[in-house]
């Protein structure tokens, strides 16, 4: 468990103490559907398919207690239990989560399209999941993948009456703000996934600092194309439920249909990762050819990766919406900076042109290691309710990096003291994953999938590129075994064998997209005989201009 000193913050010299303004999210519902039992609580979209579906307020409560209820009675699952959710963007993953919520139990998202079998049954092992949720027609071959957990499909889920008598969750126990709700991995250098431990105080006090940055309050209509198993998408749904506004969910990103739902249900305001406004940028002709009117919108939420300032800079131009930067990571249960949507417009061009990842936010602190005065580079810092409560079941990983009262990011970056306010600034990564579109990719992983795979390769090295669609890609260095006598072919080969999804244990999406052959003369080294993954970066990236 992470230190208790880390749930408080200080603020204007005092200590803050985050408090839940509803007794559990039960309550929280049933408050929303006595209020505004009418107001939508979901929209999804699903642009394939073109069609949409709406849940109020009222039908979302009575739908998150029907699912309780059903979970509880027919699969056993109480609290303290983890269920696994292995479902592409669809409205029953809100409705399971805060169903799951409802029983004190805690929700293991799953992603679709990247997890392979032996992530997923490691996902599914390391948080001891009772039951893992699925769309019908991947029932049989998930029973056949996964013989040792009970499956279940949304559709005998959703087929149940509400229940009057369920017990909502852990009321009254001290225990329950740092019960986790929902645990969310992610990669890590050692290439495991690291099983964060969002518990209702994280991600509650994490929303509740959304909320009072952009200004959410009922009229928010937030439209939301990022998977659910992302915590983009997951602290902003739980944002929009205690502000009381609208969640807006599309099935998956569309660039052509991204300004047509926007214009439709007349969102106010959207989260995006970079490359999706890049996507957009480079089709901007089109926008402007369909005339949408988008006049409603009136901010565009941007993060979870490097943002290009020069092509932030003309998006705004462009579209004329401003796109307003945040910083945080999984581990903080989303922001912990943000770009103040309403600076005046020189001020706002200023720091979207200096590239500013915003002001500290609302629950929590940061710093600069070692006390950094402005200017000066450092590691980022952060301490507050806001902080995950470590990683599941791995104490020395949870112990490197949540000591002292303080998450260490493995960010580097520094403030600047601009317009009366402290911005902060990303510098660079100290650690070595790779954010490729807003995901994260440990190339220890995709090194052990690769060498694996490939006898034929004596060591290979993963490194990230730039890459202007999606910030950065996959490349690789490869020193092949002396046997192989055109090294240059055997690279082209297991790109193609890559990139067709014939790695095992390696998705599409993270496969190499450059390998280059290497001499075992030609690594760069430390003194003490370590790889300078920095200068094998440059000259992977100088041999190819990825564009």
């Amino acid at each position: 468990m992470v230190d208790a000193k880390i749930f408080t913050c200080i603020k204007n010299a005092r200590p803050r103490v985050y408090r839940f303004a509803w007794r559990n999210f039960a309550h929280l519902l049933k408050d929303r559907a006595e209020q505004q039992p009418h107001s939508p609580a979901l929209i999804f979209c699903d642009s394939t398919a073109d069609t949409r579906s709406v849940i109020t307020y009222s039908e979302f409560e009575r739908r998150t207690a029907a699912l309780a209820g059903r979970m509880h009675r027919e699969f056993g699952i109480q609290r303290g239990d983890c269920v696994g959710l292995a479902l592409p963007n669809c409205a029953e993953i809100p409705l399971l989560t805060l169903a799951l919520f409802r029983l004190g139990a805690t929700a293991v998202p799953l992603d679709l399209a990247k997890d392979v079998s032996a992530r997923k049954r490691y996902k599914l092992k390391n948080a001891g999941a009772e039951l893992l949720v699925v769309l019908p027609e991947h029932a049989d071959a998930q029973r056949r993948e996964m013989p040792d957990i009970q499956i279940a499909t949304t559709d005998q889920l959703l087929a149940a009456a509400p229940d009057a008598d369920l017990e909502p969750e852990w009321t009254g126990d001290p225990k329950c703000e740092q019960h986790p709700n929902i645990v969310l991995y992610t990669s890590g250098t050692t290439g495991r996934p690291k099983g964060a431990c969002i518990t209702r105080q994280s991600l509650a006090s994490n929303a509740d600092g959304i909320i009072r940055w952009l200004g959410f309050d009922a009229r928010e209509r937030l439209n939301l194309v990022l998977p659910l198993h992302h915590i983009n998408s997951t602290t902003f749904s739980i944002a929009s439920l205690m502000a009381g506004g609208t969640l807006i969910l599309n099935a998956r990103y569309s660039v052509s249909a991204f300004w047509r739902v926007i214009a439709r249900e007349r969102a106010t305001s959207a989260s995006i990762v970079p490359t999706i406004m890049a996507d957009l940028l480079a089709r901007a002709d089109e926008f402007e050819r369909e005339g949408h009117d988008i006049s409603s919108l009136k901010k565009i939420m941007i993060g979870s990766a490097p943002v290009p300032p020069n092509i932030a800079c003309q998006f705004v131009d462009r579209f004329g919406v401003r796109l307003i930067q945040g910083y945080g990571s999984t581990e903080v249960s989303l922001r912990v900076t943000g770009v103040p949507p309403d600076l005046p417009d020189d001020q706002y061009r200023d720091v979207l042109e200096q590239n500013a990842i915003g002001v500290e936010l609302a629950n929590n602190n940061l710093c600069i290691d070692g006390g950094a005065g402005e200017g000066e580079i450092g590691e980022i810092l952060v301490r507050g309710p806001v902080i995950a409560n470590g990683y599941l079941n791995q104490p020395k990983a949870t112990a490197e990096v949540f000591c002292n009262g303080w998450f260490h990011t493995g960010d580097m970056g520094y403030y600047r003291d601009l317009h009366a306010r402290r911005f902060y600034f990303i510098h660079g990564r100290k650690k070595e994953i790779i954010i490729k579109g807003g995901v994260n990719i440990s190339p220890i992983a995709v090194e052990n999938a690769l060498r694996d795979a490939c006898p034929e390769l004596d060591a290979v090295y993963v490194i990230g590129l730039c890459h202007g669609r999606w910030g950065e890609d996959v490349g690789a260095a490869a020193i092949f075994k002396p046997a192989v006598k055109h090294p240059d072919h055997a690279a082209q080969d297991i790109l193609q064998r890559g990139q067709t999804g014939q790695i095992p244990g390696l998705s599409m999406y993270e496969a190499p997209s450059r390998i280059i052959p290497i001499a075992h003369e030609d690594l760069p080294l430390t003194s003490t005989g370590k790889v300078q993954r920095s200068a094998l970066r440059e000259r992977v990236q100088n041999e190819f201009i990825v564009k």
